[in-house]
Order: C-alpha cells, then structure tokens, then sequence
C-alpha cells in the first residue's frame, strides 16, 4: 500500500508539471500576452530612465549649491587643502586712503579686465567715484613698503559656510582653516575701511615699488577701554583666521 501511495504522488507531480510547462507554452504563444508583457517591460524601462534622470538631476543640483567662495588677500595662489579651486587672481583696490567719497569695501580685481562699450561714457557727467589699487604699508618677510597686493578669488567646493575670525589663530571645532594671518586697514587719523584679514606670507605684485598709494593696508592693534583688557592685550597686533565647514 505505501508503494502504490507513493507512486500515485510521483503521477500527481509529473502531471502538475506538465500542466504547467503546458500552460507556459500556450502563454508565451498567445500574441495577447507577449505584447501585454512587452509593454509592461518598457514601462518598467521608462520608469527606471525617470527615476535615474531625476537622481542625476538632484546631484547635479546639489553639487552647484554645494561650496563657498571667499578672497585671500595677499597671495596669488589658494590653499592646497580642504578641495579648494583658484577661481581668478587679482589686485586689491579700494578708494584712496583720503578720499571721504567712493566705496568702504576693498575689491579683488582680475588681471583680465572687460571694458564697457563706448557709449557708457556719458555716465562721466553726472560725476565719479575712483578706484585704486592697494599698496602695503609695511615691510615683512618678501614683502616691502609700497608694493601692490595681490590677492585671490577661492572656491572651497565642500563647504556650506565661510567666516573669518578676528583674534583667532585656530577655528571652532567641526570647521577647517583655510588660511590664517593678521588683522589690516586704513591708518588711524585717515579715512576708514573695512578690516581685511591678510595671509601671514603676504606675496606682491611684480611691478614697480613706487609710492602711489590707494587703497592702503596698514596693520591693526588693540586698544584698551571698551576693549576689554585682559582678555585683550594693549597696542598688539590682532591676528585672524578664515575657516571653512
């Protein structure tokens, strides 16, 4: 009796697969089903195009938002760290050190510079503003009285944020120093502007020493008051880091 169980079960099965191989046959050979499963494999295919454009689309989106860019003055190259890019170099300028008109920022000018058509020129009526480069006030390590500055335009690719810090030397934990150097500006007793953090091995511009002026870049000292004093020391000279996250 088991033997016979047993054999009727092998029946079965074989029959089962028959049926089944049987069934396959007539689907694969039915026109109906070949296109209805074609159609659903170019959906599928269309589908998977879709989904991947739209993750190429994203990333590229991300990687254009992605980075920060920032100026280092005095140097005609940027840091070798951090995946940071040259995007130009230039010369500092500014308003000269007197003038009570013009602008407060100082300028990364390119070497290459676009000139407006001639037409513009009728602007010149109604008035101007100067422009000036920048010299160094200050004679240290290549660098000596009157030279040009140079500076340059950096890309720091994975980066959302860029600050400099004054007083500082180190940046906060999480962030990266890009370069680090000392506090400048105008001459006490002159007009103002704005506080530039300058690499500490400043580079010049080959050109001539002559005093020309402009823009100029004194160093930057303490003084005690309404500076609090300790922790600031009186009359020394403010030190500054930019750092990137």
């Amino acid at each position: 009796m088991a033997f016979i169980h047993c054999l009727i079960i092998v029946v079965l099965a074989c029959s089962t697969d028959h049926s089944f191989a049987v069934d396959k046959r007539l689907l694969l050979n039915d026109p109906e089903t070949l296109l209805s499963q074609i159609h659903a494999l170019q959906q599928e295919l269309q589908e998977l195009k879709s989904s991947t454009a739209e993750k190429f689309r994203l990333l590229e989106s991300e990687n254009k938002i992605q980075g920060s860019v920032y100026i280092r003055w005095g140097k005609h190259s940027c840091p070798s760290l951090n995946n940071t890019v040259l995007l130009y170099t230039g010369t500092a300028g500014g308003s000269f050190y007197t003038d009570t008109g013009g602008g407060v920022n100082t300028l990364c000018l390119p070497h290459n510079p676009d000139f407006l058509p001639d037409h513009f020129s009728s602007l010149k009526q109604y008035g101007v503003g100067y422009l000036y480069g920048g010299e160094y006030q200050f004679s240290l390590k290549n660098v000596v009285v009157q030279d040009d500055v140079p500076c340059s335009v950096c890309r720091v690719n994975k980066a959302s944020s860029i600050m400099m810090i004054p007083a500082k030397l180190t940046c906060p934990s999480g962030w990266f120093k890009q370069y680090s150097g000392f506090l400048t500006s105008e001459e006490h007793g002159t007009v103002r502007s704005e506080y530039i953090c300058l690499d500490e091995d400043p580079d010049f511009i080959e050109r001539s020493r002559v005093n020309e002026n402009g823009r100029l870049f004194y160093p930057t000292v303490t003084v005690c008051g309404t500076l609090p004093c300790p922790p600031y020391k009186n009359a020394v000279l403010v030190p500054c880091v930019v750092c990137a996250l």
